[in-house]
């Protein structure tokens, strides 16, 4: 490829990436926050969850209140309901000889064969042994489980959406420094023909260059190609097609606050430990009604008759009373119910003591590589400094014959490689941290970090 052509595909990308530019629209990491609260799928599951523990929790209370019920119904008996008075009948007309007694029935229809009524029916329950106000508590426990499923849920997306859009300013600075290593080669390139015409260097060494032209081509347009890659996936985040552009700066703070603070914070607010602490007090409720169930059950009954037809008189109108109802004997069901139960509070206390343990190991071990990237940062701000003076004195070198095309070459990519490794370093800084503010519950802090005073930008 000479250079006509890689002067038009140069002019080709660069128009192509203006025009998409300009169809892009940009996005600060708050914005991005908003959208994908807005539109992520997994934060709307998690929402309808606790609305539908919300709901379930109403169920639970109404246990409180009577229950109050229609019933109707029409019957019909093989025969009717008769009353056998043949003794007294034949003894009234053995004493009274009158016409009238001798007409007197043998039976009494007590019910007719076919009858109808509709009344309305109550059932209060005063004494449960505790049962409501348990089952009323579990529900509690169950909301707050989903609430803090939620915010699980948003501070596991906070950090992905950490990785994917600083990923993307990532890749999209390491495209622009690609381009620029890329245009620094064809320049020495145009140099180097020119000393070759001269006679100041050998064909050699142009040809090394003209390789070194397309290494560094390759790798911008690899670069391109991964930025594609990286923002589809950030789109998938946001739940959003439109293309972006990341404007918000890469960071690093070069001071952090002490790791007792990140520990405290993680006891107290992390939403796993959360969710486990709610799980302790559904396992505890459901050992106080597996314990009410020894107790007896007491309710306040009462039924109205609203409408009878052909059904006896002898039949009430109205009736009120208390109903007690006690297990005595179940085959000892209920105690191996209610060990169980007290096996299983003992499990989730000992699961939460393995959960504690456990992330306060990883804030341990994400503090430490906080750490490292900053010293990692500080000392490639000495390895740039010395970087761009090499760089300097080997192209007046090369200029004046004392320097080769290779040495050239190097000194300009290894000052492109100390640019993308800053950058590079700033991404993993911001993607631990943000893993940090997760484990330890302070997800909405994040931006704040970038406001410190303390904090360093993306360029030397």
């Amino acid at each position: 490829m000479n250079t006509k052509h890689i002067t038009c595909l140069i002019l080709l990308l660069t128009l192509s990436n203006v025009l998409s530019a300009q169809e892009s629209i940009g996005l600060s990491f708050e914005q991005a926050v908003q959208k994908m609260n807005q539109n992520n799928y997994a934060i709307k599951s998690a929402n309808a969850n606790i609305k539908a523990k919300q709901y379930d929790r109403k169920t639970k209370r109404g246990l409180y209140l009577p229950k109050v019920s229609l019933s109707a119904s029409y019957l019909k008996l093989d025969e009717d309901v008769q009353l056998d008075i043949s003794p007294a009948t034949n003894m009234a007309k053995d004493i009274i000889p009158l016409p009238q007694v001798q007409m007197l029935p043998d039976e009494i229809v007590l019910q007719k064969e076919q009858f109808g009524m509709a009344s309305i029916n109550m059932a209060w329950p005063v004494f449960t042994g505790g049962k409501i106000r348990a089952a009323n508590k579990l529900m509690d426990a169950k909301i707050d489980e989903a609430t803090y499923q939620l915010d699980e849920t948003k501070n596991k997306l906070n950090t992905e959406l950490v990785e994917r859009y600083y990923g993307y300013r990532l890749v999209s600075k390491a495209v622009k420094l690609k381009k620029e290593a890329y245009d620094a080669m064809l320049l020495h390139q145009t140099h180097a023909n020119k000393m070759e015409e001269n006679g100041m260097i050998s064909k050699a060494q142009r040809l090394y260059i003209d390789l070194s032209v397309s290494n560094a081509q390759t790798e911008w347009q690899q670069a391109l190609q991964q930025k594609n890659i990286v923002e589809s996936a950030l789109k998938n985040t946001l739940g959003d097609s439109t293309d972006v552009i990341a404007i918000s700066e890469l960071f690093l703070n070069t001071e952090l606050k002490e790791l007792s603070y990140f520990v405290n914070e993680t006891k107290a607010h992390n939403p796993l430990l959360k969710q486990v602490e709610a799980k302790a007090g559904m396992a505890k409720q459901n050992y106080n009604i597996q314990r009410a169930n020894y107790l007896p059950t007491v309710a306040l009954v009462g039924n109205k008759e609203l409408y009878k037809k052909d059904l006896t008189d002898l039949v009430p109108e109205w009736f009120v009373g208390i109903n007690v109802s006690w297990n005595i004997f179940d085959g000892a069901a209920r105690y191996n119910q209610m060990k169980s139960a007290k096996s299983t509070v003992d499990m989730v206390d000992f699961i939460e003591q393995k959960a504690e343990a456990d992330l306060l190991m990883y804030v341990n071990k994400l503090y430490n590589e906080l750490q490292m990237q900053i010293e990692q940062l500080q000392t490639m701000e000495s390895t740039y400094e010395f970087a761009n003076e090499y760089l300097r004195v080997q192209r007046k070198a090369f200029s004046e014959g004392f320097a080769t095309s290779k040495e050239v070459v190097d000194a300009e990519l290894n000052v492109n490689k100390v640019k993308i490794g800053r950058i590079n370093v700033m991404k993993n800084y911001v993607c631990t941290l943000a893993k940090l503010l997760e484990v330890s519950g302070q997800t909405d802090t994040f931006l704040t970090y970038a406001q410190q005073e303390n904090t360093v930008g993306e360029d030397f």
